[in-house]
């Protein structure tokens, strides 16, 4: 396998895995905020207390994973 294609690769793979943590952390968020609905009338204990509270902190957490997948892989952003 030559260097250019070993790039490619790894590339199409960082791309995939940026995909895949942000579209499951949207789908964990999506969750968080429907359990935890009506969102605007409750205290800030009444929110952290509901049950739709940790999806949706994981939810964030997996998206801010997303847009750092390259960093974690060990390389630098080109765009």
């Amino acid at each position: 396998m030559t260097q250019d294609a070993k790039l490619n690769s790894e590339e199409k793979s960082l791309r995939w895995m940026k995909y895949i943590l942000l579209g499951v952390g949207e789908i964990f968020v999506i969750v968080g905020v429907i359990r935890q609905w009506p969102v605007a009338g409750k205290t800030y204990m009444e929110f952290i207390e509901g049950d739709g509270y940790l999806s949706l902190m994981l939810g964030l957490i997996i998206i801010v994973l997303g847009f750092s997948v390259r960093l974690f892989a060990g390389q630098e952003d080109e765009n």
